[in-house]
């Protein structure tokens, strides 16, 4: 097999790496040299872009029009998570075991890594064949690593997180999942990992269907792997039956206390549960639990099978956390002190009344994650579009979206229905079987539609260096964020100056001024 060199740029510096790989697939591994350099453009290496999975990216100039970008080749099977990016690469990961690392310039392959057979029969229940890759994977940067959680067939099937260097997609890391208890048949990972204080943190919750094993029910499960391949991983377990954590959103993290918090749904049977839908709160090594629960848990959440947990908590900041759920109500909470059953700063613990966030909608409402830009909470609502709340962080307090939904919030999209929005430039980005759909982050008025593709259920796209990448299916689609006109000539130089060089990159030694000090200015006529 013939060697190829590769020069790969992995720092916004543009700092070039060259790697002697081969161009043929290699234990399951495929190299190709890239068609144009590769060179860092903004990042997105986790889920809605931070540990909060706030979904905004504040990095960007308004937005002023969007135009198509380049598509992937076919992966090898559906994807579902979202892509995440870093150093000038997209990495896609797919059902089939598969992930794929794309040029995020042209979209040229740059290597793909299939990681073994996935499991595509034998459970219970469930919607999603073959249960390959499902959550979203995340991004260390500072290791230099990816990482996938994977179901693997075999005797018996397995979950293992697997850990790939960045540039050539070879395996770091290899850790089964298999904590004592777990029943691989019910469980399922759907939501999206978290790195944080040394760990991976990997949600497990129930297949569709909420079916037991014989009389064995699911559970809610994280798992804290250790990247260093040595420590014991730890684990948390919910305490009653089918209190999943299967949001999409996944494990957030506070980057501040390194506390860990996740939602979970509805108990089965409800009487006698104890975190059933909650908000729970856990240290670095998932010990110490605490939580928060709606009063009316039990009669308007658990009972109708209206989780709260169908979505991730929303982290404001360190003192604020939002959470909403199927049944509609949202909450604002205290993240250092979630307060238990009716612990919420909103709505009022002592007279509480759910705050509506979905047009009323109390059995369906809301699935996936949430996306903060102040003052806006903005959410998808089912078959009704999406929704921007009204957030004030001070009170703190946000205005209802009941059946009118009416100002300061506003809503948009009729009755599509969207996966997880972001927020980028300006602009609130969603996809859904319509396409790609960007509206005003302000007012909601519409700015970009593209062209209709389909899209699995619960995507959400990334967004690095204002383009976004949408998942659609088996290909990986994007669009291009255009900021206003260039100068269609340089302003004139004045005299003794020397002419502006055009670049974004440092200037070179000769035309910069020295640190700390502005170019002069232009020495005044004389009088």
């Amino acid at each position: 097999m013939r060697a190829t060199r590769i020069r790969v740029a992995v720092t916004a510096g543009l700092a070039l790496v060259t790697l002697n790989i081969t161009s043929s697939p290699v234990a399951g591994r495929t190299v190709s040299a890239p068609s144009t350099p590769i060179v860092a453009n903004g990042s997105w290496p986790t889920y809605h872009r931070d540990n909060a999975r706030t979904g905004n990216d504040p990095t960007l100039p308004q937005l002023q029009s969007v135009t198509t970008g380049w598509t992937s080749t076919a992966m090898d099977g559906e994807v579902y998570a979202s892509p995440v990016v870093y150093g000038g690469i997209v990495y896609s990961a797919t059902l089939n075991n598969t992930v794929y690392a794309f040029n995020q310039a042209d979209g040229s392959l740059v290597w793909s890594r299939h990681l073994g057979t996935p499991q595509s029969s034998g459970w219970v229940c469930g919607n999603v064949s073959p249960m390959g890759i499902l959550g979203t994977p995340v991004i260390d940067t500072a290791g230099g690593r990816i990482y996938a959680v994977t179901e693997f067939s075999g005797s018996p099937p397995t979950y293992r997180l697997f850990g790939l260097n960045l540039i050539t997609g070879l395996t770091e890391l290899n850790t089964l999942i298999a904590p004592t208890g777990f029943d691989w048949k019910i469980q399922q990972e759907r939501g999206a990992l978290a790195l944080a204080n040394g760990y991976v943190y990997v949600p497990f919750g129930g297949r569709a269907g909420d079916c037991f094993d014989g009389g064995t029910p699911y559970y809610g499960w994280v798992v804290g792997v250790p990247t260093d391949g040595v420590s014991a991983s730890n684990v948390f377990k919910t305490p009653s039956g089918a209190e999943s954590v299967w949001a999409p959103g996944g494990i957030v993290v506070d980057d501040v206390s390194h506390n860990v918090f996740f939602a979970t749904g509805n108990a089965i049977p409800c009487s006698g549960s104890s975190l059933s839908d909650a908000v729970v709160r856990v240290n670095p090594t998932l010990g110490s639990p605490t939580f928060f629960e709606p009063e009316d848990w039990e009669a308007n959440w658990c009972s109708p099978d209206s989780d709260l947990g169908s979505a991730s908590p929303l982290l404001i900041n360190p003192n604020l956390m939002f959470m909403a759920g199927k049944n509609g109500g949202g909450f604002l909470l205290d993240p250092t002190n979630l307060g238990g059953v009716n612990g919420q700063l909103f709505p009022p613990s002592a007279s509480y009344t759910q705050a509506d966030v979905c047009f009323g909608d109390h059995s369906a409402a809301t699935y996936g994650s949430f996306a903060y830009s102040a003052p806006f909470v903005y959410l998808e609502c089912e078959s009704h579009g999406l929704v921007a709340l009204n957030t004030n962080t001070s009170t703190p307090s946000f205005s209802e979206c009941d059946a009118a939904c009416a100002p300061p919030n506003w809503h948009a999209g009729g009755t599509t229905t969207f996966g997880a929005p972001f927020v980028a430039a300006g602009a609130v980005w969603a996809a859904s079987n319509k396409g790609l759909t960007a509206y005003s982050a302000g007012n909601g008025a519409l700015i970009y539609q593209s062209a209709t593709f389909g899209v699995n259920r619960f995507v959400t796209p990334a967004e690095a260096g204002g383009r976004v990448f949408v998942p659609s299916h088996t290909l990986l689609r994007t669009f291009v964020m255009h900021f206003g006109l260039a100068q269609s000539s340089p302003a004139p130089s004045p005299p003794g100056r020397p002419t502006p060089i055009s670049q974004t990159g440092a200037p070179p030694p000769s035309t910069r001024p020295p640190a700390g000090q502005s170019s002069p200015a232009p020495t005044p006529p004389a009088r």
